[in-house]
Protein backbone atom coordinates (compact mmCIF):
# COMPACT_ATOMS: atom_id res chain seq x y z
CA UNK A 1 0.00 0.00 0.00
CA UNK A 2 1.19 3.44 -0.91
CA UNK A 3 -0.40 6.74 0.05
CA UNK A 4 1.41 10.29 -1.54
CA UNK A 5 0.95 13.98 0.22
CA UNK A 6 2.65 16.85 -1.16
CA UNK A 7 5.26 19.55 0.29
CA UNK A 8 4.48 22.41 2.33
CA UNK A 9 6.78 25.21 3.75
CA UNK A 10 7.39 25.10 7.28
CA UNK A 11 7.74 27.60 9.85
CA UNK A 12 5.78 30.13 7.72
CA UNK A 13 4.65 32.51 10.19
CA UNK A 14 8.20 33.03 12.38
CA UNK A 15 10.53 36.13 11.21
CA UNK A 16 13.74 34.30 10.82
CA UNK A 17 15.31 37.90 10.62
CA UNK A 18 15.27 38.55 14.47
CA UNK A 19 17.52 37.38 17.43
CA UNK A 20 17.65 37.87 21.05
CA UNK A 21 21.05 38.51 23.42
CA UNK A 22 20.63 36.04 26.19
CA UNK A 23 22.12 37.80 30.20
CA UNK A 24 25.80 36.71 28.73
CA UNK A 25 25.79 38.76 25.63
CA UNK A 26 25.40 36.34 23.01
CA UNK A 27 23.28 33.98 21.85
CA UNK A 28 23.48 30.83 23.51
CA UNK A 29 21.01 28.62 21.07
CA UNK A 30 20.32 28.97 17.73
CA UNK A 31 17.52 27.44 15.62
CA UNK A 32 17.06 26.20 11.48
CA UNK A 33 14.29 25.32 9.58
CA UNK A 34 16.05 21.84 8.33
CA UNK A 35 14.69 21.15 4.47
CA UNK A 36 13.87 17.96 3.64
CA UNK A 37 12.49 16.29 0.29
CA UNK A 38 11.20 13.35 1.27
CA UNK A 39 9.37 12.01 5.12
CA UNK A 40 8.39 8.40 4.25
CA UNK A 41 6.64 6.40 6.84
CA UNK A 42 7.56 2.52 6.10
CA UNK A 43 5.97 -0.58 7.66
CA UNK A 44 7.16 -4.20 7.18
CA UNK A 45 8.55 -7.11 8.48
CA UNK A 46 12.23 -6.92 8.86
CA UNK A 47 12.97 -10.47 9.93
CA UNK A 48 11.78 -11.14 6.20
CA UNK A 49 14.65 -11.28 3.87
CA UNK A 50 13.07 -10.09 0.77
CA UNK A 51 11.85 -6.89 2.71
CA UNK A 52 15.24 -6.18 4.75
CA UNK A 53 17.45 -6.35 1.43
CA UNK A 54 14.89 -4.56 -0.57
CA UNK A 55 14.98 -1.38 1.47
CA UNK A 56 18.50 -1.73 1.63
CA UNK A 57 18.74 -1.90 -2.14
CA UNK A 58 16.85 1.40 -2.14
CA UNK A 59 18.04 3.67 0.59
CA UNK A 60 21.59 2.55 0.73
CA UNK A 61 21.36 1.71 4.61
CA UNK A 62 20.60 -1.71 6.68
CA UNK A 63 16.89 -1.23 8.76
CA UNK A 64 17.46 -0.22 12.47
CA UNK A 65 16.43 -2.97 14.40
CA UNK A 66 17.66 -1.94 17.74
CA UNK A 67 14.87 0.22 19.32
CA UNK A 68 15.38 4.08 19.27
CA UNK A 69 18.22 3.74 17.06
CA UNK A 70 18.97 5.92 13.47
CA UNK A 71 20.91 5.00 10.56
CA UNK A 72 22.46 7.36 8.14
CA UNK A 73 24.01 7.90 4.93
CA UNK A 74 24.66 10.68 2.17
CA UNK A 75 21.57 12.86 3.52
CA UNK A 76 19.20 9.96 4.24
CA UNK A 77 18.35 9.08 7.78
CA UNK A 78 16.44 5.60 8.50
CA UNK A 79 15.00 5.80 12.44
CA UNK A 80 13.52 2.97 14.09
CA UNK A 81 9.64 3.79 15.57
CA UNK A 82 8.53 0.52 16.38
CA UNK A 83 9.54 -2.94 15.65
CA UNK A 84 7.73 -2.66 12.18
CA UNK A 85 7.99 0.50 11.92
CA UNK A 86 10.37 3.32 10.44
CA UNK A 87 10.72 6.95 9.87
CA UNK A 88 12.97 7.94 6.41
CA UNK A 89 13.81 11.25 6.05
CA UNK A 90 15.65 12.15 3.22
CA UNK A 91 17.54 15.58 2.80
CA UNK A 92 18.84 15.87 -0.83
CA UNK A 93 16.44 16.30 -3.82
CA UNK A 94 16.51 13.58 -6.08
CA UNK A 95 14.24 10.21 -7.04
CA UNK A 96 11.86 9.69 -5.27
CA UNK A 97 12.30 7.05 -2.95
CA UNK A 98 8.62 6.35 -2.78
CA UNK A 99 8.37 4.70 -6.69
CA UNK A 100 11.94 2.95 -5.46
CA UNK A 101 10.47 1.26 -2.35
CA UNK A 102 7.07 0.22 -4.29
CA UNK A 103 8.94 -1.17 -6.97
CA UNK A 104 11.21 -3.30 -4.57
CA UNK A 105 8.83 -4.42 -2.24
CA UNK A 106 6.15 -5.14 -4.60
CA UNK A 107 3.95 -8.24 -3.63
CA UNK A 108 4.93 -8.25 0.40
CA UNK A 109 2.60 -7.15 2.71
CA UNK A 110 3.67 -3.43 3.09
CA UNK A 111 2.82 0.34 4.12
CA UNK A 112 4.80 2.79 2.56
CA UNK A 113 3.48 6.66 3.38
CA UNK A 114 4.52 10.00 2.06
CA UNK A 115 4.76 12.45 5.09
CA UNK A 116 6.40 14.98 3.28
CA UNK A 117 3.17 17.39 3.54
CA UNK A 118 2.52 17.27 6.71
CA UNK A 119 5.92 17.45 8.88
CA UNK A 120 8.81 19.78 9.59
CA UNK A 121 12.70 19.24 10.59
CA UNK A 122 14.05 21.73 12.96
CA UNK A 123 17.70 22.08 13.90
CA UNK A 124 18.22 23.19 17.41
CA UNK A 125 22.42 23.80 18.40
CA UNK A 126 24.24 25.89 20.87
CA UNK A 127 25.92 25.28 23.56
CA UNK A 128 22.16 25.75 25.68
CA UNK A 129 20.42 23.73 23.20
CA UNK A 130 20.27 20.45 25.19
CA UNK A 131 19.43 22.60 28.69
CA UNK A 132 16.39 24.33 26.53
CA UNK A 133 15.17 21.15 25.31
CA UNK A 134 15.25 19.41 28.41
CA UNK A 135 12.95 22.15 29.91
CA UNK A 136 10.36 21.00 27.92
CA UNK A 137 10.41 17.01 27.85
CA UNK A 138 11.54 14.07 29.78
CA UNK A 139 14.28 13.03 28.13
CA UNK A 140 17.32 12.58 29.56
CA UNK A 141 19.46 14.12 26.60
CA UNK A 142 22.66 13.92 28.26
CA UNK A 143 25.69 12.36 25.35
CA UNK A 144 26.38 9.80 27.67
CA UNK A 145 22.79 8.44 27.28
CA UNK A 146 21.30 10.21 24.13
CA UNK A 147 24.89 9.60 22.17
CA UNK A 148 25.17 9.70 18.17
CA UNK A 149 22.73 6.64 16.58
CA UNK A 150 19.96 7.51 19.03
CA UNK A 151 16.77 8.57 18.36
CA UNK A 152 13.45 8.86 21.06
CA UNK A 153 9.87 9.74 20.54
CA UNK A 154 8.93 12.08 22.78
CA UNK A 155 6.19 14.96 23.99
CA UNK A 156 8.24 17.81 23.61
CA UNK A 157 6.27 21.13 24.63
CA UNK A 158 2.84 19.47 24.82
CA UNK A 159 3.90 18.43 20.95
CA UNK A 160 4.53 14.67 19.69
CA UNK A 161 7.95 14.43 18.34
CA UNK A 162 10.68 12.48 16.94
CA UNK A 163 14.45 14.00 18.30
CA UNK A 164 17.59 12.90 17.14
CA UNK A 165 21.08 14.11 17.60
CA UNK A 166 23.18 14.56 15.25
CA UNK A 167 26.81 15.18 14.91
CA UNK A 168 28.71 18.56 13.21
CA UNK A 169 31.78 18.05 11.65
CA UNK A 170 33.36 20.16 14.59
CA UNK A 171 32.08 18.00 17.29
CA UNK A 172 28.92 20.42 18.33
CA UNK A 173 26.28 18.37 18.55
CA UNK A 174 22.64 19.37 16.78
CA UNK A 175 19.23 18.16 17.67
CA UNK A 176 17.14 17.39 14.93
CA UNK A 177 13.12 17.85 16.05
CA UNK A 178 10.51 16.21 13.57
CA UNK A 179 7.11 17.60 14.59
CA UNK A 180 4.04 17.91 12.66
CA UNK A 181 3.37 20.73 10.36
CA UNK A 182 0.39 21.74 12.65
CA UNK A 183 2.47 21.81 15.22
CA UNK A 184 5.56 23.60 14.24
CA UNK A 185 4.60 27.14 14.96
CA UNK A 186 3.83 26.07 18.24
CA UNK A 187 6.39 24.46 19.08
CA UNK A 188 9.30 26.96 17.58
CA UNK A 189 7.91 29.97 19.61
CA UNK A 190 7.52 27.77 22.67
CA UNK A 191 11.74 27.03 22.28
CA UNK A 192 12.15 30.69 21.48
CA UNK A 193 10.06 31.34 24.79
CA UNK A 194 12.28 29.30 27.16
CA UNK A 195 15.68 30.37 25.29
CA UNK A 196 15.20 33.61 25.61
CA UNK A 197 17.37 34.49 28.82
CA UNK A 198 20.18 32.33 27.03
CA UNK A 199 19.27 34.30 23.94
CA UNK A 200 19.01 33.27 20.33
CA UNK A 201 19.49 33.66 16.66
CA UNK A 202 17.96 31.87 13.54
CA UNK A 203 20.07 30.17 10.89
CA UNK A 204 19.13 29.20 7.06
CA UNK A 205 18.73 25.99 6.32
CA UNK A 206 22.75 24.88 6.57
CA UNK A 207 23.11 21.32 7.96
CA UNK A 208 26.73 20.80 6.34
CA UNK A 209 29.14 18.33 8.50
CA UNK A 210 26.37 16.82 9.83
CA UNK A 211 27.15 13.32 9.59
Amino acid sequence: MTISGSKHSQFAGIDWGISVEGIAGDYGVWFSGISVAQFVNLRGDSTNSRFFNGVQRVTGVELPVIPNTVVRSGGLSCHWMGPDEWLITVKKPGASIMQNLEDNLSGLHVAITDLTGGQSLLGIGGRQSRDVLSAACTLDLHADAFAQGSCAQTILAHSNVLITPAFHSSGDCIFEVVVRRSYADHLIRWLMDAAHEDGFEFRFDDDSGID
